[in-house]
């Protein structure tokens, strides 16, 4: 995968999804070689409603004789949800992995293949992506500036800022969230009233997008107000900083992001957005505005045009609710 030029977050993702099928192999002492379509569909029954993990994490501690600052590792348990598209990845690693291992003559035959073939029909059933309409994004920008009207602060926040400009750059390029935390402070180019920004993209491609008006005065305004002082050497050109002024996580955006989806009493719809459901966002309206389909794939980022495609099924459905609605009242 390295040699591939996946991403530091794609190896990692794969690498926990591996660790996670490589624990039940453990548990059901089966060895990798004696891997059949009947235990992976076991496997993927064992994990569909969200399983528990024990992970070990740093643990700093100071001597209060000494001073000195020891770290240790220490295991947790938690317990992890296992989402529709948790779901999709672990079955797209381990079926990159048989196919690995097949054509490396380590196995003779690929398990997932078998196991896909005999359940191509819930594969093959793809939910419409969930997206906020044209009203409703302007409702969530909006209640950034609400939320921290209700704290009471005596001075508009550097981090208010922050979030605002986020938001409004998640929705004006359609950035994944790991792309937006991955911006440095050079993947600005501004040109004077305008500004594009340098995306680097899955598989270390880039991309170049303008930022509209909107997004463009956020991040100057964030910019007059980002902290300058006190920030760690590794994370100094990171564009985007959390309140230890440290880069910011895609954790760190999510929760964020919630805050204002509460704050904005969103319908039941929208009441779980995410990061990536804004970019699910810009996708739909650039579409239902006539937008040629190619230049959203370039927008996004998209491989394939396949990918892009299914925002197309929105905008029928969107289509066909419109018709039923009309046929109340004619």
């Amino acid at each position: 995968m390295i040699s591939a030029e996946r991403s530091q977050q794609t190896i990692a993702n794969y690498a926990y999804d591996f660790a996670l099928f490589f624990d039940f192999l453990k548990e059901k002492e089966v060895d990798l070689e004696s891997v059949t379509p009947r235990l992976l569909r076991r496997f993927f029954r064992h994990i569909e409603n969200g399983y528990e993990r024990t992970v070990w994490v740093t643990v700093k501690k100071r001597d209060p004789s000494t001073g000195e600052v020891k770290e240790s590792q220490v295991p947790r348990k938690h317990f992890r949800e296992n989402t529709r598209a948790g779901k999709e990845r672990k079955r797209s690693s381990l079926r990159s992995l048989f196919r690995y291992l097949v054509k490396n003559d380590v196995l003779d035959k690929d398990p997932m293949q078998e196991y896909e073939d005999a359940t191509l029909k819930a594969r093959n059933r793809k939910r419409v992506p969930v997206f906020l309409t044209r009203g409703e994004a302007l409702r969530l920008i909006e209640a950034v500036g609400s939320y921290h009207q209700k704290q009471k602060r005596r001075r508009f926040t550097w981090y208010e800022a922050r979030d605002r400009a986020m938001i409004l750059i998640l929705l004006n390029t359609g950035m994944r969230v790991s792309e937006l935390v991955g911006l440095n402070l050079n993947n600005i180019q501004s040109d004077g009233a305008s500004a594009r920004v340098i995306v680097l993209g899955k598989g270390g491609k880039e991309r170049m997008l303008k930022l509209n008006p909107s997004a463009y005065a956020g991040l100057r305004r964030y910019m007059e107000l980002r902290p300058d002082e006190g920030i760690p050497p590794e994370h100094q050109q990171a564009l985007f900083l959390n309140k230890n002024r440290t880069r910011m996580s895609r954790k760190g955006v999510s929760e964020a992001l919630q805050k204002y989806v509460r704050e904005a009493n969103l319908p039941p719809k929208a009441a779980n957005i995410s990061p990536h459901k804004l970019r699910h966002t810009l996708a739909t309206l650039l579409l239902s505005n006539g937008e040629n389909l190619r230049v959203v794939q370039e927008i996004l980022g998209h491989s394939s045009i396949q990918t892009t495609q299914i925002y197309t099924h929105v905008i029928d459905s969107e289509k066909d609710d419109a018709l039923d609605r009309l046929g109340e009242w004619v």
